[in-house]
C-alpha cells in the first residue's frame, strides 16, 4: 500500500521532470540566454551570464572543461540541471545558404546530390567536414535551404555539454532559429518586397534580407552608430539594385540604441519583433521548433 502510493505520487512528479525544458541561447558569442519551456508556453524568468573569456574561438569551444563547468554551474543555479536542453548555436559558427536546382525539382536526397557534384557553398569548412540539413521549401519545387555547421564545432559543444551534466536534445543552428521565428513576418503576397532583419548582438549588428520568404543576402555590421548607418544604407541600396526590390519593412531582433536615428536616416522605421514573451529571437525559434516535432 506504501509503494503503491508512491508510485501514484510519482508519476505527475516524473512527467512534470519530463516535461522541463530549457531553451539555451548561445548565438552571441559574449552571451548565454537561458528560458524555460514548460506545457509549450516560454516561462519567466528569462536569465543571462557572460560567456568565459578565452573558452571560444569563432564559436568553437578551445575551453572544454572550463565552460562545460561554467555551463554546469549556471544550469544547477537556475534549477535547469535535471531539464532537457535545446540549444541555438553560435550564429559565427552556422552557415546558411539558398540553394537552386535550375530546370529541375529537388532531389529526393539533396545532401547526397551536392556531395556527389562537389558543390561548394562558399563556406569556411568542406561539405565533407560539416553537418548539414538541407530542407526543401514549400511553394518551389526547385529551391531548398541548406544550414550546417562544421562537425569540429558541433562535436566540441556536444563535449562542453556532456561535461556540464546537461540532458542535452537538441543543438539548433543560429540561423534556422531566425527563419523559424521570422517565419510568419516573412510571408508577403508582393514578389518584389524585401524583408530586413537588423538583430544587434554584444558586439555587431546582423543583417539578412529575404526576397519571398528566402534568405538572399546577409552582411556583418558595425555596432557603433556613426559607422553603422552608412553601411547599413550601403547594404540596403545594394539589396535594392541586386535583388530588384526594396524593403517593405526592417525589422529590428533586439534592442538598439541607434534605431531611431537609423530611422530618420533611411526613412524607414524599425519595427521590433513580437518574440510573445521568449527572452530572445533565437529562443523563439527554438521554442517553435521543439514544439514542432
Amino acid at each position: 500500500m506504501v509503494l503503491a502510493g508512491i508510485r501514484e505520487r510519482w508519476r505527475p512528479l516524473r512527467a512534470d521532470l519530463l516535461a522541463r525544458v530549457v531553451l539555451l541561447d548561445i548565438s552571441d558569442p559574449h552571451l548565454i540566454i537561458g528560458q524555460m519551456l514548460r506545457g509549450g508556453q516560454p516561462m519567466a524568468p528569462v536569465w543571462s551570464a557572460p560567456v568565459p573569456a578565452q573558452t571560444c574561438r569563432q564559436g568553437v569551444p578551445i575551453a572544454l572543461d572550463a565552460l562545460g563547468d561554467f555551463i554546469g554551474d549556471l544550469l544547477l543555479e537556475h534549477g535547469a540541471s535535471d531539464a532537457g536542453l535545446v540549444v541555438a548555436l553560435p550564429r559565427v559558427a552556422s552557415h546558411l545558404r539558398l540553394l537552386e536546382w535550375p530546370g529541375a525539382r529537388v532531389p529526393a536526397d539533396p545532401l547526397e546530390d551536392l556531395r556527389q557534384r562537389g558543390q561548394d557553398l562558399g563556406w569556411p569548412f568542406r561539405l565533407a567536414d560539416a553537418v548539414v540539413d538541407v530542407q526543401p521549401l514549400s511553394g518551389s519545387s526547385r529551391c531548398a535551404i541548406a544550414v550546417g555547421v562544421s562537425r569540429e564545432a558541433l562535436d566540441s559543444w556536444i563535449e562542453v555539454f556532456e561535461i556540464a551534466g546537461a540532458r542535452l536534445r537538441h543543438l539548433i543552428p543560429a540561423h534556422a532559429c531566425l527563419q523559424t521565428a521570422l517565419s510568419d513576418n516573412l510571408i508577403s503576397g508582393d514578389s518584389q518586397a524585401l524583408v530586413a532583419l537588423l538583430h544587434p548582438s554584444t558586439t555587431d549588428c546582423h543583417l539578412m534580407v529575404w526576397r519571398h520568404g528566402l534568405p538572399e543576402f546577409e552582411r556583418v555590421l558595425p555596432l557603433e552608430q556613426e559607422a553603422l548607418i552608412p553601411e547599413l544604407t550601403h547594404a540596403l541600396a545594394f539589396c535594392r539594385s541586386r535583388l530588384g526590390g526594396s524593403p517593405r519593412q526592417l525589422l529590428l531582433g533586439d534592442r538598439l540604441e541607434a534605431a531611431a536615428a537609423i530611422g530618420g536616416a533611411l526613412g524607414l522605421p524599425l519595427e521590433p519583433v513580437d518574440r510573445n514573451d521568449y527572452g530572445s529571437l533565437h529562443l523563439q525559434g527554438l521554442g517553435l521548433l521543439e514544439l514542432a516535432r
